[in-house]
């Protein structure tokens, strides 16, 4: 009896055993591998050589400097103003022996800032001076202490006008202030007043310069086929300081 007990108790101990150790054992499992795929294309043919690609910096451009140069007055007697504008004080009065040296020129291209050999500082009327540098090439000095009456000549198809001439006046005669102004190749017009200016002021035209691009010939007196040299509106008015968009004018 007690064999028979024995027997059972050891069959149950490996029974139990065995399921202990099943148990305890951990299921394997796959770990993922990356896998790299080649293009064979890319890869090098023995033999061949192997391009190199040079990246070469694009160099910085710096703008070329102004050089200041001189000017000579055409005519005698030329008043260099304070600001430019028939509007300001005249400082000095300039004969065509005197060497003026050119800073910039005023938008537009009217007037130029200029330093006489005193090194008195004011601005001239640029078509009464000598110049083999165009005011273009210039660089665009901003007056002090003025403001600015703007305007802008196009004809019908919208294309500007250049050097089409108009008078500004304040208010009704005699005038406080006037001014004229001559378009510029963008077909824009600045008037450059005193700060103390206000009020009305009429913008009329008056004719197209002789540099103007609306004559059929050197002449300047036929207008080329289809201008009548007529502007609408021929009269504006504006109130100063003015705001808002530049005075507009069509040429016909």
């Amino acid at each position: 009896m007690f064999k028979r007990t024995l027997l059972c108790v050891l069959i149950a101990l490996a029974v139990t055993g065995c399921s202990r150790s099943a148990a305890s054992t951990p299921t394997p499992t796959s770990t993922p591998i990356a896998t790299l795929i080649v293009d064979a294309t890319l890869l090098p043919v023995a033999g061949q050589q192997i391009p190199v690609v040079v990246v070469t910096p694009t160099p910085n451009v710096s703008p070329t400097p102004f050089i200041s140069f001189t000017v000579k007055p055409n005519v005698d007697n030329l008043k260099l103003r304070a600001n430019p504008g028939l509007t300001f004080e005249a400082l000095i009065l300039l004969q065509q022996t005197d060497n003026l040296t050119v800073i910039g020129a005023a938008p537009g291209g009217q007037w130029l800032n200029v330093k006489t050999e005193s090194s008195m500082e004011g601005w001239v009327f640029a078509q009464y001076v000598t110049s083999s540098v165009s005011v273009s090439q210039m660089p665009v000095v901003q007056p002090k202490n003025v403001q600015v009456i703007k305007g802008h000549v196009a004809d019908a198809s919208g294309a500007p006008m250049a050097g089409i001439g108009f008078d500004l006046n304040q208010g009704a005669e005699p005038h406080a202030y006037s001014d004229s102004v001559v378009t510029d190749a963008s077909g824009d017009f600045y008037s450059f007043i005193p700060t103390d200016a206000s009020g009305s002021w009429t913008v009329s035209y008056t004719s197209p310069d002789c540099k103007s691009p609306v004559w059929a010939d050197s002449t300047c007196k036929i207008y080329k086929t289809g201008i009548t040299g007529s502007v609408d509106p021929a009269t504006q008015t504006v109130i100063v300081p003015q705001t808002g968009a530049p005075l507009t004018f069509t040429l016909k």
